[in-house]
């Protein structure tokens, strides 16, 4: 046999080989051992997680020349036909390009017959899901009261598009993808049986990489020999991939936390000096700020590339909070940037507005400061008494106070999802004052009516920015209404001239 690729080469061959799915391989090994095989199976879950694997590995369990058991002996011909794909009683089908009807026709007159040398005919359909609604039809007979002699194994990453006529009668198992851990430890035990060296930083990279698909870890650890001369370093795996260093997105946090806006600039244009990808740039800058943000918490992050230290160091000097802002901004902008083929002209302006959030201050710190402010100038003898607060009340008197107040409170609504037809009655809406907890606000009297219906939704919006429980007054005014251009003499002598109509 030529040369195999890792992922061939170190394929699992029986259940205790399988990578992060003791769910599945453990439910398997249990029904074989009782001897319940059931007739048709459907792995679900993302790619590269090992589905294909478990259908070939009990495919060779129920065939062994040994009998049913709970692993394969992997010794016997039956196992060693289906384990090199040419056994005539295991067919692999791609779902994909032979999705027809007339394929599944074909299929169920191939079912009829009896295995050739094996106990069972398998069928695996790999992407099941791909099959026409047609070939589903055609199935759903044979899949309900099949020959006892054969067993059908469905694989697919979309099992929301397979029927539910299909999946009542298949047996469910789930994968799940793989933390980056055991991606890691996977990859350590590779290069140890292919004799490479390798740093772990190299090797965490492509465990982040992967997205938990050991498959394309795999691959990528393939493609990665042949590009390196020696030990493969974390620099290899930057270059081959495209990833951008650390370096670049600590210098970016930088700028965004001190308000350079030059150094942010510098950063974006790096970007696209060196042609990275702008949906790569994002997805390592959200997993940065969350490795940036678990560190500010106190968490451990085991699948963080970013140096402790490095991280210790950058978040000294902001809040929780502040971080939280940004990854908030940063969720939105990887939305976003989907929608954009290329565009830094985006990405800066996204990262500038980032750098503006240690300039918005707490509202609470606001309000606090303006009472202060206030009753020192009311009595400037105060500054030198002990205040306590009356009730723990807050007492905001002036009208302008109540106007700063009032405008956080818009912001806040207006950011939030929905309630259209309360942002545009606000829109009319002003302040007048706020005292002894409760903000006075005048509105047309046509409005009233769909404030109150809404007045909790303002009351919630005041408690999440001020803290405080806080009692909203409506107070109605009527509102002008301007005279009616046939009411003017001018444009009534024109009507009568011409014979005209008024349209407004």
């Amino acid at each position: 046999m030529g040369y195999l690729v890792l992922t061939r080469k170190y394929r699992p061959q029986n259940f205790d080989e399988v990578l992060g799915q003791p769910h599945v391989t453990k439910t398997l090994m249990s029904a074989l051992a009782k001897g319940r095989v059931g007739h048709s199976y459907l792995f679900s879950g993302p790619r590269g997680v090992g589905k294909t694997s478990v259908a070939r590995i009990l495919a060779k369990a129920v065939n062994c020349k040994k009998g049913i058991a709970e692993n394969p002996c992997n010794e016997c011909e039956n196992c060693i036909a289906i384990t090199n794909c040419n056994s005539v009683d295991v067919m692999e089908i791609d779902g994909a390009s032979n999705r027809g009807i007339d394929e599944i026709r074909a299929l169920r007159e191939g079912v009829s017959y009896s295995p050739v040398q094996s106990a069972f005919k398998v069928y695996i359909i790999d992407e099941v899901h791909m099959l026409t609604k047609e070939a589903f039809n055609a199935l759903l007979k044979t899949l309900e009261e099949p020959p006892s002699h054969v067993i059908f194994i469905f694989a697919t990453t979309e099992p929301q598009k397979v029927p539910k006529t299909v999946l009542s009668r298949c047996q469910r198992f789930d994968f799940r993808i793989l933390s980056n851990k055991e991606i890691f430890d996977k990859l350590k035990e590779l290069i140890k049986l292919e004799k490479i060296k390798a740093t772990d930083e190299a090797l965490s990279l492509i465990s982040s990489r992967a997205e938990g698909a050991i498959r394309d870890a795999e691959g990528m650890l393939e493609q990665l020999i042949s590009y390196s001369e020696g030990e493969i370093t974390g620099d290899d795996v930057r270059d081959v991939f495209g990833f951008i260093g650390n370096k670049l997105y600590l210098e970016l946090f930088n700028g965004i936390k001190s308000s350079e806006g030059e150094e942010i600039i510098r950063c974006v244009e790096e970007i696209a000096v060196k042609g990275y990808d702008l949906r790569e740039f994002t997805s390592g800058w959200l997993k940065f700020l969350r490795s940036l943000l678990l560190c500010k918490l106190g968490i451990e992050d085991i699948t963080s590339t970013v140096s402790r230290d490095a991280l210790v160091k950058i978040s000294e000097d902001v809040s929780t909070e502040f971080i939280t802002a940004v990854l908030n901004l940063s969720v939105d902008l990887e939305k976003d940037i989907r929608l954009i083929p290329y565009s830094p002209v985006y990405l800066e302006l996204a990262m500038l507005r980032m750098s503006k959030i240690p300039a918005l201050r707490d509202i609470n710190t606001l309000i606090k400061n303006i009472s202060n402010e206030t009753l020192l100038k009311e009595n400037p003898q105060e500054e030198k008494k002990e205040r306590k607060p009356e009730n723990d009340k807050l007492v905001i008197k002036a009208p302008e106070n109540a106007q700063e107040l009032w405008n956080a409170i818009i912001t806040k609504v207006n950011g939030s999802t929905g309630k259209n037809f309360l942002k545009a009655f606000l829109k009319d809406a002003e302040p007048v004052s706020f005292e002894d907890n409760i903000l006075r606000i005048k509105v047309p009297s046509t409005h009233k009516k769909h404030l109150d219906e809404d007045i909790h939704f303002l009351r919630g919006a005041l408690k999440e920015t001020t803290g405080e429980d806080i009692d909203i007054e409506i107070i109605t005014y009527q509102q002008k209404i301007e005279p009616k251009l046939s009411d003017n003499s001018m444009v009534t002598k024109v009507k009568e001239i011409f014979n005209a109509e008024e349209f407004i």
